[in-house]
């Protein structure tokens, strides 16, 4: 997953990131649900940490990727922590509620499982969520990549040895976005290949500038559509 970023790509990540991680968390936790102590697996710049604090009193969110955790957003109650990809540097116990927030993708492997319960307490919640925006409906004429055909945005735990976990629900639903033309600007730029795709397009490393003129021509405000996926699970662990 490291190289799929660098500085630029991290620099517009950071920028803007729609806030469909509250809107996700909020279709998935109970209202008034209060959780102590939450863990963000692959928490990027930290937009999924700080989505997380909104239901939570303390947030760690760990990321393997050092460019993104060098832009992480600081935030009251939220830290972040490096890590290698295979144990998480906790103890036993500690978490009671967990999310990979567009991360489990790249990270789903039994070992992870078990280290997700290993870190949890009884009764604590996991939830895999994910979003795809619908870039190849803008209407701009841009012939954007098309993501890769092995990624899934669906992806959980089924298929893996639940040792201690339950699924007790999962959605997928449609959701409208409008976003300003710089914001849009920052969403194209956030994946590599989108990214390179307008260098070679507007002939510069950074083409930022050049494509929110572009799509500055066409309106003030855009409209994309979201898909918003995630399934929820409880630790029957004793």
């Amino acid at each position: 997953m490291d190289e799929d970023y660098d500085a630029d790509i991290a620099h517009h990540y950071n920028a803007y990131r729609p806030p469909l991680h509250q809107l996700i968390l909020a279709k998935c936790l109970k209202p008034g649900r209060a959780y102590s102590n939450g863990l963000d697996i692959g928490s990027g710049t930290g937009q999924s940490s700080i989505a997380l604090a909104g239901f939570c009193e303390k947030v760690t969110g760990i990321e393997p990727n050092e460019e993104m955790l060098t832009q992480a957003i600081a935030y009251p109650g939220v830290s972040y922590v490096h890590f290698d990809g295979k144990k998480l540097p906790f103890t036993d116990g500690p978490f009671d509620i967990i999310t990979f927030a567009g991360s489990l993708f790249y990270a789903r492997s039994q070992r992870m499982l078990n280290e997700v319960v290993r870190v949890c307490q009884p009764k604590a919640t996991i939830i895999t969520y994910d979003f795809e925006l619908l870039f190849q409906q803008l209407p701009f004429g841009f012939h954007l990549p098309v993501e890769a055909v092995d990624y899934d945005h669906r992806a959980n735990f089924s298929g893996l040895e639940m040792n201690g976990l339950r699924e007790t629900n999962s959605f997928v639903s449609d959701y409208q976005l409008t976003l300003s033309t710089e914001e849009l600007g920052h969403l194209l730029l956030s994946a590599r290949s989108f990214y390179e795709y307008f260098a070679q397009r507007y002939a510069s490393s950074e083409p930022f500038v050049l494509l929110v003129k572009e799509l500055s021509n066409h309106a003030d405000t855009h409209s994309i559509d979201a898909r918003l996926y995630a399934t929820n699970y409880i630790v029957s662990k004793k």
